[in-house]
């Protein structure tokens, strides 16, 4: 028996070790599975937060897209506002031959609101794409400029665009000289007008097509555009220093009427120029809508 008292006591310290390591295994073990459930908390949390952070820059994009569409809408319509209050369109009126005696500043010739006492007339169409849309608007108007002009009157006809290889012109009379009006000229002019449909395309280049339009023996020139030449075909000219450089080309003092046709009260810039090229070079302006 006292052996076995001996024998416990030294043997007591090691089990008492083993029971206190026994138990911080227990707690260690409990305190990693705690330590686990809350990193697994966190992933799912962070994993949620994620989410609903992308969810919000998506949503973010989404209303920076609408407000720009609105603000383009709006843009849009106060321009239409602007212009009608700047310059309300003048309603086409029909067309109207006036037969008064030629000479020095006497009207021989009116067509919608534009008047002019030259006999020999050259319509200068420009046929960029942002006009293939008001193609038929086009066409109309050169036909009534056509029914206008009264038997006897020389004419031409210049279609104009500039495309990737360069400039290209549709001419009428193909040889771009003058051709007296008759009902069979007329006839041909409005065949060849049907055909320049599906046409439209490329941009505007007015310096080289006025130079083209310059070598015609018109003494007045009627320009249908959008009034909108790209600057980059324009010798990188745009507004005033274009209408300079076409008044400065035009050295044999040709008429300049400027016709602007199309969605003209989205760009207030098209009036502008237009009105100005016109009345530079002695010409009047008109503007038309669909």
């Amino acid at each position: 028996m006292g052996a076995f008292i001996i024998i416990t006591i030294i043997l007591m310290p090691d089990y008492q070790k083993e029971v206190r390591s026994q138990g911080d295994l227990e707690y260690l073990e409990e305190l990693a599975g705690k330590t686990q459930a809350m990193l697994d908390q966190t992933e799912e949390g962070s994993r949620k937060t994620l989410e609903a952070l992308l969810a919000a820059q998506t949503r973010h994009q989404q209303l920076q897209a609408e407000e720009e569409v609105v603000s383009s809408e709006l843009e849009t319509l106060n321009a239409q506002q602007q212009a009608r209050n700047d310059q309300p369109p003048p309603p086409p009126p029909s067309p109207v031959v006036t037969p008064e005696k030629k000479g020095s500043n006497q009207v021989t010739f009116r067509f919608l609101g534009l008047k002019t006492d030259k006999t020999r007339i050259l319509f200068m169409v420009d046929m960029n794409k942002y006009l293939s849309g008001y193609e038929s608007l086009v066409r109309r108007t050169v036909i009534r400029g056509l029914e206008s002009l009264p038997a006897g009157y020389e004419f031409a006809i210049l279609g104009f665009q500039q495309q990737d290889e360069g400039p290209k012109y549709y001419r009428w009379p193909a040889d771009g000289s003058l051709a007296k009006m008759s009902d069979r000229k007329r006839t041909e002019a409005t065949d060849f007008l049907q055909g320049l449909s599906k046409r439209f395309e490329g941009s505007s280049s007015l310096v080289s097509a006025f130079e083209q339009a310059f070598q015609s023996s018109a003494d007045a020139i009627i320009l249908i555009s959008d009034g909108l030449p790209n600057p980059a075909f324009n010798r990188n000219l745009s507004g005033g220093p274009l209408i300079r450089n076409i008044t400065v080309a035009n050295s044999g003092g040709k008429e300049i009427h400027a016709v602007t046709v199309g969605d003209y009260f989205k760009y207030r810039g098209t009036v502008e120029f237009m009105e100005s090229l016109a009345r530079a070079n002695g010409g009047a302006f008109l503007a038309l809508a669909e």
